[in-house]
């Protein structure tokens, strides 16, 4: 490397102070009207005694510790609130999306005189049937970005342990669904709901086919299948005795293409006999939906639900377009599968949301229809009787627009849930509400707004919004194939010679803050820029901070984790190739409960051919992640951008916001660069973050080990590490450190697919407000 860089490094480094003088000063749910203060939150929760999130980061972090990746993790929801409908009447814990939308059954019908009350159910089996026609989802900040979950979740009561019958088990029957490789894989959970401390102990099983993770949870995994559509599945829930002993199985059924194929793939009995009494017939256990008692965790309902979720660790689904059906039953005193006869389009039980799923039902058939459009939380037979299905149908123009509805005639931003458009523009779906406003939004063109009522008022209609350079960016930037680009873009036509130029000019008012949406998890529902699927050439330059507030409900959530009520929205390049990224400045922070999945300010995943090129990132969690195939040759290059840790980022305010990128890690710190990727070139970057690069041997995606090959060099020309300890300028030569002389830089192993073979020091530079281990 040549002294002149070494100016430049210098220069950044004052810009970069600058810069971030005026970028991190962000605003708190407890904050004086009038003060401003710095980026800071509190500690996590303590985990002797955690708070619903810090059972969450509690439960997560030590799972992770042992290996087992998110997908086989199904959280309750420990952020769950009672819900009561007038005198003790317990309904559904979530009230907006995202949430666990499909089928939930509560214990809670409507009268004749339309008033709520209470009863309960008990059976020794439920059953859900979910027959899929097509399905396109995308949520890449989990670790299966074209996958959802269809969960039969449902509250096991009258367990006996030791001779005690008095304990409750959350037993869950999940169907891991690829909308990308059309496999489906069924796994289960068992949890312990005995009590608020979820406390899962090793000898409470007798026999199992799975994997007892104490003081945790229990999993265990079973067949998968390769489907085409359409497609039929149902999950059983059965329990039994078994010698004496209180037992649960987990069974299926699936029909594709003309087959089916059926049976049982676990059995747990639980160690229902005493010692002292070997004898002893422990009471038969059974299932309890009840609409006026609690589950022993003293806030989790006690429901059955067959819901779509996200895959895993509290994940979520952002559905685009979805077909399907549902029914949820169980097995009533005749012996024969019965449907609940009332039922919500919501579970409350699970942690896994989706959203952009729009559910109406057949009450001759007791069953719910899926389709693409607004979530809403509602009652449907047996609640909502009498209610008629309304229709709405259009298209908007330019596709790639974001569109919202809210009830009623007047356009509310806390009602409004988000419409999803075809890549055509059309959108096309079915509800129970009688009159919706709608308004559509795109940055650089000026929004509109519509009221409809439902039926054939509903149908046909038209939004075209105006093109007005003045809006600036207002929404995230999306496109999901290269002719959307253009609708973003101001100006090219995705040449080589003439490429997509995206838009960079900043609204005033920053982002809508209909788009500062997250689940019960913090699950941010938005990125700031999305590019799927898009092969044509692409300018991505001068990119400012996409700052979005948290408003609302959101607002309320984000004091109740200790977060900041504004943050910086991320971009995602997601199978997608010619995109180059130019001069643009990235940062924004992430819930300590989404360590170890995927998250960045800058997320390329199974793209080829990308540029990164002359950057400031300012590092609060994870810069930029890089995944794809290790069998794939990624070339892309990652070059002259500067990654530097947030000076206001200290060990004793990092808590909120610890997020590892590394899978099982013993550290969690912020990270620079993560690459999970081959045949990429990463050089000139300035790294004076604690964590500078990690590049592990192993797939994010599946957890295997795999062995990833990268050039961390370019020629002679390296990159700056502010901890390399080979070698120091002294102003015409190389000398080495007293420490030894090292001419090759690995972070110490953390980098497994190649060496930086002509690495440099940073002069007297250390990562601002030192995070260590």
């Amino acid at each position: 490397m040549h002294s002149g860089v070494y100016i430049k490094v210098a220069s950044v480094s004052v810009a970069v102070l600058m810069l971030v003088s005026a970028a991190v000063v962000l605003t708190y749910a407890n904050q004086v009207p009038g003060q401003e203060r710095v980026f800071q939150a509190g500690h996590p929760a303590s985990l002797v005694s955690p708070s619903p999130q810090g059972k969450a980061e509690q439960v997560m972090s030590y799972l992770h510790s042992r290996g087992i990746p998110g997908r086989y993790v199904y959280l309750p929801n420990f952020d769950s609130k009672p819900h009561y409908s007038g005198a003790g009447i317990i309904g559904p814990s979530y009230t907006s999306a995202p949430a666990p939308f499909g089928i939930g059954a509560y214990g809670v019908s409507n009268s004749t005189t339309g008033v709520l009350h209470a009863f309960n159910v008990t059976t020794g089996s439920i059953a859900a049937t979910v027959n899929m026609s097509s399905l396109s989802d995308l949520y890449v900040y989990d670790d299966g970005p074209t996958s959802i979950t269809l969960q039969l979740n449902a509250v096991l009561d009258n367990v006996a342990l030791f001779g005690d019958a008095n304990y409750s088990f959350w037993t869950q029957n999940v169907m891991f669904y690829s909308a990308r490789t059309h496999s489906l894989l069924f796994l289960d959970n068992l949890w312990n709901f005995s009590s608020s401390s979820f406390t899962f102990t090793r000898n409470s099983l007798y026999s199992f086919d799975g994997h007892p993770i104490a003081p945790v949870f229990y999993y265990d995994i079973g067949p998968s299948f390769s489907l085409s559509y359409p497609f039929s599945v149902t999950a059983y829930l059965n329990t039994s005795l078994t010698d004496g002993r209180s037992t649960v199985y987990y069974n299926y059924s699936v029909t594709s293409g003309g087959t089916t194929v059926s049976g049982s793939y676990d059995e747990i009995q639980f160690n229902s006999t005493p010692v002292q009494n070997p004898n002893y017939v422990a009471p038969s256990p059974t299932y309890l939906i009840s609409g006026n008692t609690l589950t022993p965790t003293g806030f989790i309902p006690y429901d059955a639900e067959i819901i779509v979720g996200g895959p895993g660790g509290g994940s979520t689904a952002n559905v685009n377009a979805i077909n399907a059906t549902m029914q949820l039953k169980y097995l009533n005193s005749a012996k024969e599968y019965a449907s609940f006869n009332s039922t919500y389009d919501v579970g409350s039980e699970t942690g896994e949301t989706s959203q952009g799923i729009a559910v109406a039902w057949n009450p001759s058939t007791e069953s719910a229809m899926l389709s693409a459009g607004p979530s809403f939380v509602y009652g449907m037979w047996g609640i909502n009787n009498g209610a008629k299905m309304n229709s709405y149908a259009g298209t908007v123009a330019p596709s790639n627009s974001f569109l919202f509805a809210s009830p009623g005639r007047t356009f509310s931003l806390s009602n409004a849930a988000q419409v999803p458009l075809a890549l055509s523009g059309k959108f096309n779906f079915s509800i129970p509400l009688s009159t919706l406003s709608f308004e559509a939004l795109l940055s650089d063109y000026e929004p509109s707004m519509l009221t409809a009522a439902g039926g054939s008022a509903g149908v046909g209609l038209s939004i075209t919004l105006s093109h007005d350079s003045s809006m600036g960016i207002y929404t995230p930037l999306y496109a999901f194939n290269n002719q959307q680009v253009a609708n973003i873009s101001s100006g090219g036509n995705g040449t080589s010679s003439s490429p997509y130029v995206l838009v960079n000019n900043p609204s005033p008012t920053g982002v809508s803050s209909i788009f500062g949406e997250a689940n019960d998890y913090f699950f941010n529902s938005y990125y700031g820029v999305l590019l799927s699927n898009v092969t044509v050439h692409t300018e991505i330059v001068g990119l400012p901070l996409l700052n979005v507030s948290y408003t609302g409900f959101n607002a309320l959530l984000a004091g109740f984790y200790g977060l900041p009520l504004q943050n910086y929205m991320g971009t995602v390049i997601y199978d997608s190739s010619n995109i180059s990224i130019v001069s643009g400045t990235f940062s924004g922070w992430f819930s300590s409960t989404l360590t170890e999945f995927p998250v960045a300010n800058l997320l390329l995943w199974n793209s080829v051919k990308v540029t990164v090129k002359d950057n400031y990132f300012f590092t609060m969690d994870s810069s930029m992640l890089v995944y794809d195939n290790h069998t794939v040759a990624g070339h892309n290059i990652i070059s002259g951008n500067v990654f530097y840790q947030d000076p206001a980022l200290s060990r004793l305010n990092f808590g909120p916001i610890d997020v590892s990128t590394n899978f099982a890690s013993a550290f969690s710190n912020p990270v620079g660069l993560t690459v999970y990727s081959s045949h990429n070139t990463v050089y000139d970057n300035v790294f004076d973050v604690y964590v500078t690069a990690i590049s592990p041997n192993y797939s994010i995606y599946s957890g295997n080990g795999v062995a990833y090959a990268d050039s961390w060099n370019y020629g002679h020309t390296g990159n700056y590490w502010w901890n390399f300890n080979g070698s120091i300028f002294n102003g015409d030569r190389l000398i080495p450190f007293d420490r030894g002389f090292t001419r090759t830089y690995n972070n110490n192993g953390l980098i497994t697919s190649g060496y930086d073979l002509y690495p440099s020091p940073i002069p007297g530079a250390h990562p601002a407000g030192l995070v260590t281990p």
